[in-house]
């Protein structure tokens, strides 16, 4: 039993481990762009939500992504619908962040297949946008556009 418990302590540790790894470079990607918008000479539009709205739109097209790389392999699941889930939690906030009514948002074409690496290519073009954006978007917006920008960044990590 004792063998047992260290066994679950030692997988849980490397889980751990994997996170903060995974925090560690998000924060570390999503740094530069973050401390250029909260430098006191930078030039910053007041309003953001244009670029929410276009980030909410990219982030639904990712969400469908992985769902067509699930559905050419569903062994992918486990690895890709958290990552859809959250994509699909960005668009919503980010419509909200931008202005767009519940329910307005265009529905994204759905790719006829995907791969894992397809997936990683538009999460890490989703970051990059993100980090472009945050130099934009008021003190209010830059919050949520710095938290796509590292969960995306995580994901990139994740899928390699």
């Amino acid at each position: 039993m004792r063998d047992r418990r260290r066994a679950v302590a030692g997988a849980a540790g490397s889980v751990l481990d994997r996170r903060r790894v995974l925090a560690s470079v998000a924060a570390v990607v999503a740094l530069p762009p973050v401390l250029a918008a909260c430098s006191p000479g930078t030039d910053r539009r007041a309003d953001a939500s244009e670029a929410l709205l276009a980030m909410a739109d990219a982030a639904r097209r990712d969400a469908a992504l992985a769902a067509a790389a699930v559905t050419s392999d569903p062994a992918l699941a486990g690895r890709l619908e958290p990552l859809r889930a959250a994509r699909l939690e960005h668009a919503a906030a980010l419509d909200q962040a931008g202005g767009r009514p519940p329910g307005s948002a265009p529905v994204p074409a759905t790719p006829p297949s995907a791969d894992v690496a397809a997936v990683r290519d538009s999460v890490d073009g989703s970051a990059r946008t993100a980090g472009e954006v945050v130099i934009e978007a008021s003190a209010l917006q830059a919050g949520l556009v710095a938290e796509v920008a590292a969960c995306c960044a995580a994901y990139v990590v994740a899928l390699q």
